[in-house]
């Protein structure tokens, strides 16, 4: 008995074709024997553009950063070695509910057998068990491992449905000898489930005779989670929305946007909800995080009476520097991660999509008219004299001054991002990227890579001198695919964040010494970009002293769109932001 292939499609061009259908047109990599056969079916059978990175925790960052401005990403790496190096990746991904789908090539069927019945070990092999998947179980929604070509299709399917329904990191682990192995076609396309039945569907069943008592339990719960949030606002004088990033994780930013022309309350965001609206909205009043809440912000909390948190996620960075020991959530209303919760009352089950929902049907029933008149927009700080040394608050002023709706920000964790790159103004929905619940350092420089490909805009990176030293490399894989990127490296020689957290009396007395773990062996970094791009004319580069310099360099930057950018800001090893005071002066 004989049989002929029927599919042109293998288990390598199957998963490229899923990839290219979810939205992935950049898939980044490491090559490694036991995955060098699928990254060759991507450079060879696909429509995807491999990108090559320096090692495998920059290749996972990128594939993270690329996912914040896309919807998804991809990487693919070698087993063991490879894919160990990517858990630090990932593992942030997890926790920030980004959709990554993590590709890891490991050893044949035949192999494996081998190793497991004749004691023969083979490289990057923890063991003969499923290792990788033990590893990655923690941070990950799905993770297959593809060991057969015609099981491939169900689980590659599985593997990236719940990546997008979840909004979180799979893993697919495929051996050697199956890449080219003839497999299914694809049918149709992917698209994520809702968490929810719809709301319609749900009062459907709840009205049933007898009715669906879960179903009732879900309509009942909205309704009066979004009842009681439209009385304490029709109640209150001057209520405040606090917005949150859960509006871009779930794109129902548009949701917020009718709520709020609906009720003209002006609204502040979270650290995390950072630029998930435009930030030149006159409606919009800051950011609310501790003390590093500006001026303007304070003043209207102030006077504010009812605080609606939306789509925050509760962390301790909500209320860093505060004296409280309470959770960072100082709402009044708190609607986040499925759940409602309103002084002692918790609301669960409830989709922050379905409460909006029902909480406008009421507000349209019922308006409600606070008393606040639209916010006067404040006057953006002045420039300082261009005479002077550079700084952290001059260096923020200058730049902020020069942002445009096309640029992009991606920030890197550290003393520049509170009261620094925090109090940037943003004037794109979406335009600023960081990890601040992660805050792994190293993180912005390969994911402002990823960011970068994206259409009509420019990715400018804020990193500190000591998270730029890890994953610094991956500036050449920018030169070689040609990414107009700009690198601001803040550079003062310590890790001037640890020492202040840990005893801030460098920063106070000129003669205190540093902890030496927090001092850094000085680089040259204008030689460094001549190293890593060897000497590409598109690679540029520029030492800033003073103020004039920076302004000159910003000059030159908007003056070369197409060039990519080192920028060494030398800064004082004793500065600091000064809205970190509260903390240097404790």
């Amino acid at each position: 008995m004989s049989s002929t292939i029927q599919s042109t499609f293998c288990v390598g061009t199957y998963l490229t074709t899923r990839l290219k259908q979810i939205g992935v047109n950049q898939i980044f990599s490491v090559p490694g024997d036991y995955t060098s056969d699928f990254l060759e079916i991507v450079d060879t059978r696909s429509d995807l553009q491999r990108i090559g990175n320096c090692n495998e925790l920059n290749a996972a960052y990128a594939a993270d950063g690329y996912a914040r401005v896309n919807g998804v990403g991809a990487v693919a790496i070698t087993t063991g070695v490879g894919a160990f190096s990517t858990l630090t990746a990932i593992g942030g991904s997890y926790v920030e509910k980004i959709p990554v789908v993590l590709v890891i090539g490991t050893l044949s069927n035949t192999k494996l057998l081998t190793e497991i019945n004749t004691g023969e070990l083979f490289h990057h092999q923890v063991n003969t068990q499923d290792f990788n998947k033990k590893i990655f179980d923690q941070v990950t929604v799905a993770f297959e491992r593809i060991t057969n070509p015609l099981n491939a299709p169900a689980q590659i399917d599985a593997a990236i449905l719940a990546c997008l329904t979840e909004s979180r990191p799979v893993g697919i682990e495929i051996m050697e000898d199956c890449y080219y192995m003839p497999c299914a076609a694809p049918v149709g396309n992917i698209v994520s489930i809702d968490r929810y039945e719809p709301l319609d569907v749900l009062k459907q069943m709840a009205a049933l005779t007898p009715p669906n008592v879960y179903a009732k339990q879900i309509v009942t719960a909205v309704n009066n989670a979004a009842q009681q949030i439209y009385n304490l606002m029709a109640a209150s004088r001057k209520p405040i929305f606090w917005v949150g990033k859960e509006f871009s994780t779930n794109y129902i930013q548009y949701l917020f946007t009718a709520l709020q022309e609906q009720t003209n309350i002006p609204y502040v965001s979270s650290l995390l909800g950072k630029a998930v609206f435009s930030e030149d909205d006159p409606w919009f009043l800051g950011m609310y995080n501790g003390v590093f809440t500006s001026p303007v912000t304070k003043a209207a909390m102030a006077n504010c009476d009812c605080l609606i948190g939306l789509g925050v996620w509760n962390t301790d960075l909500n209320n860093f520097g505060t004296a409280t020991q309470a959770p960072g959530n100082p709402s009044t209303i708190f609607a986040s991660r499925d759940m409602v919760k309103i002084g002692e009352d918790i609301y669960i089950q409830v989709s922050l999509e379905n409460v909006l929902k029902t909480l406008m049907d009421l507000l349209t029933i019922n308006p409600i008219t606070p008393v606040w008149t639209q916010p006067t927009p404040p006057q953006p700080p002045a420039l300082p004299n261009p005479a002077n040394d550079i700084t952290y608050d001059g260096f923020f002023t200058v730049l902020s001054s020069n942002l445009t709706p096309s640029d992009q920000v991606v920030a890197e964790i550290g003393l520049s991002s509170f009261g620094g790159s925090s109090f940037l103004q943003i004037n794109r929905a979406n335009g600023f990227l960081s990890q601040f619940i992660w805050a792994a350092i190293g993180w912005s420089v390969p994911a402002g890579l990823g960011a970068s490909y994206i259409n009509q805009t420019r990715t400018m990176i804020i990193v500190g001198d000591g998270a730029f030293k890890l994953t610094c490399q991956e500036i050449s894989t920018m030169v070689k695919e040609n990414r107009n990127i700009v690198i601001f490296v803040l550079n003062n020689n310590v890790y001037a964040v640890e020492q202040i957290l840990l005893n801030p009396a460098p920063f106070k007395n000129p003669s205190a010494p540093y902890e030496a773990a927090n001092v850094l062996q000085r680089w040259d970094y204008v030689s460094l970009l001549k190293g890593f791009s060897n000497n590409s004319p598109n690679a540029m580069s520029a030492n800033v002293d003073t103020v004039q310099d920076f302004m000159n360099t910003m000059t030159a930057i908007n003056n070369n769109p197409n060039a990519l950018w080192l920028v060494n800001i030398n800064l004082s090893d004793r500065d600091f932001p000064v809205a970190w005071l509260p903390f240097v002066n404790k």
